[in-house]
């Protein structure tokens, strides 16, 4: 797979603030949004806006309960894209990585991650083409794809924005530019 080239806006959202994971004991994937982060996910509805083709979450509460104002707003379906799912301490690929160190382990694991969010973007490019998509993720590989994406196209690396934050990615033809966002007042 290419990077993506084609013209697309992407509005990257990290989930917004969420119960907290110490303490913690049903799944990892149920865990939902605190109160503050339920105010944050209402709040980025006039901030992003409803002039969007799509709406993409992780599979994981948080991140579609980071989505569900907008997509109700929008009269649009949250679609789950399991390429937008959290990295789970970099640990991917498993296989493979038993005869290598544990910090080049984690290396592939970020590798494969970064692959799997470009994927990701593939995805919403290929349905949405010129279109505006909003995609809600986790904090450990957002980071991982603007990386990616800002080493490609030789641009500086967004500041990070924190929860009820997010960044405007701009696809165009052999170009991107991007947009950090910092939390919305609530």
């Amino acid at each position: 797979m290419a990077l993506p080239t084609a013209q697309l806006t992407v509005e990257l959202v990290p989930h917004c603030t969420s119960v907290t994971g110490d303490g913690w004991t049903g799944s990892h994937d149920v865990r939902p949004l605190a109160e503050l982060g339920m105010r944050q996910a209402a709040a980025l509805v006039a901030a992003i806006g409803t002039g969007i083709d799509g709406i993409y979450s992780s599979p994981a509460v948080r991140c579609r309960q980071t989505v569900g104002p907008l997509a109700a707003a929008a009269g649009l379906p949250v679609r789950d894209l399991a390429e937008l799912y959290e990295a789970d301490d970099f640990g991917e690929p498993a296989a493979g990585t038993d005869q290598v160190s544990d910090l080049v382990a984690r290396a592939l694991g970020g590798a494969w991650a970064a692959g799997r969010m470009l994927r990701a973007v593939a995805v919403m490019m290929d349905a949405h083409p010129r279109g505006r998509a909003v995609a809600a993720s986790h904090g450990d590989v957002i980071p991982v794809l603007l990386a990616t994406l800002s080493s490609a196209f030789d641009i500086p690396r967004p500041h990070h924005v924190g929860r009820g934050g997010w960044y405007t990615l701009q696809f165009a033809p052999g170009d991107l530019a991007v947009t950090a966002h910092g939390p919305v007042p609530v």
